[in-house]
């Protein structure tokens, strides 16, 4: 390669590097709070089918805090529901976030459900 010259691809390459860590900057701490949430809500629903809704209800609490969720996801996100033998802990949310250097908006709606029956994980 000759020195002087620009190469397309290797500016290409770098503007698409620097958009995707821009948004994963911006954005994944967002889906990385989903994944930990996850896990919240199958300890919560593990509980539920076992030692009742008072007590999923405090170990909901409790692992929010434990896992240090932020503060835009609360306990009253969250739904424990039972159906005969199945029990289901759904929690939803949304999150607004403004792209970079931009005045758009983007909003992200997150609904994580873990349901549990007596036979095991029911997966929807």
């Amino acid at each position: 390669m000759r020195s002087g010259k620009i190469n397309v691809i290797g500016v290409i390459i770098v503007i698409v590097l620097a958009i995707a860590g821009i948004w994963a900057y911006t954005f994944g701490p967002y889906y990385w709070d989903a994944v930990h949430m996850k896990e919240v809500v199958q300890a919560t629903c593990l509980t539920f089918q076992d030692r009742g809704e008072p007590k999923a209800l405090e170990r909901l609490t409790s692992e929010l805090y434990k896992r240090e969720i932020p503060e835009y996801i609360v306990e009253d996100d969250c739904r424990l529901d039972k159906r005969r033998d199945v029990y289901t802990v759904t929690c939803s949310y949304v999150v607004e976030e403004n792209w970079p250097f931009t005045s758009k908006t983007q909003v992200m709606e997150f609904n994580i459900v873990a349901s549990r029956g007596p036979h095991g994980w029911i997966e929807k």
